[in-house]
């Protein structure tokens, strides 16, 4: 039952919101799509789309319809399940025969890493850390957000973290027929909407303020951040791996690893 809701109908719902928001585009679905599925790389994308909703049903969810299953909120289950819906396809990346394609999903997987490496700490933090929200709590939270939103681009290969074009306008998934190349650019909205909704349940957990309100809290704020991130690759240019790298490393980690310092010592 949770898989259903809150799992698979916030999942597909907000995908959809964030596809419309950030002006992305994706193929709808057609039986072409569904003989794709019969492909490794379909396979994959199917593997890495119930990763997600899986994910996003074990969130602590205000009114959760199975809040004492075993899993539900634990960070260790969402960081298992939210990796393997991102590595899942690099590894299609890794083994096929295009060398675009490989250039484009190595670059992918390390800035990944990279800006999901931020996101965890911000995720990680809400979750294993006491549950506080006094005053005193909240400049560690803020910042912990905002390291997550300023990593969150890199983590799911969007905007200026996005796949290079120069060398072939497929990006990761040249060589491939269109339907084939649909089901996996689905497949990464459905992940990267699945991480941001993990990063905006997980930080407002166990607020002192009724459920309702928590979820339209949780609405507002998926819009804003899918509209600034939008905004994001709107202003600045495609970056390098290093630049990429320097942002997830030297910018979003400091912020991330303050407000985790002013969370544990305050």
């Amino acid at each position: 039952m949770f898989l259903a809701y809150p799992g698979l109908v916030a999942t597909l719902a907000l995908t959809v919101l964030f596809t419309v928001l950030a002006n992305e585009r994706i193929q709808l679905p057609t039986a072409s799509h569904v003989q794709a599925l019969r492909s490794t790389e379909g396979m994959v994308s199917l593997a890495s789309i119930l990763f997600a909703i899986w994910a996003v049903a074990l969130l602590p969810w205000p009114l959760h319809p199975a809040p004492l299953l075993p899993w539900v909120d634990h960070p260790i289950a969402l960081w298992a399940l939210i990796e393997a819906s991102f590595l899942a396809p690099a590894l299609l990346g890794v083994l096929t025969n295009s060398p675009f394609a490989t250039r484009a999903n190595l670059r992918e997987v390390q800035m990944g890493v990279a800006g999901r490496c931020v996101v965890w700490i911000a995720i990680g933090s809400a979750l294993w850390l006491p549950i506080d929200w006094s005053i005193a709590s909240l400049p560690g939270r803020g910042l912990l957000w905002l390291a997550g939103l300023l990593a969150l681009p890199a983590a799911i290969g969007y905007g200026p973290f996005g796949a290079e074009r120069n060398l072939s306008p497929a990006g990761a998934e040249a060589g491939l027929d269109g339907p084939t190349s649909g089901l996996l650019q689905g497949a990464r909205a459905v992940r990267g909407s699945a991480l941001l909704l993990t990063l905006i349940v997980a930080s407002l957990a166990w607020s002192p303020v009724p459920p309702w309100i928590v979820l339209m809290l949780t609405l507002a704020i998926f819009v804003v951040a899918t509209l600034l991130i939008r905004q994001v690759s709107l202003v600045l240019p495609r970056l390098t791996l290093p630049g990429a790298l320097h942002w997830c490393w030297w910018r979003a980690m400091p912020v991330a690893l303050l407000g985790l310092i002013l969370r544990v010592v305050i």
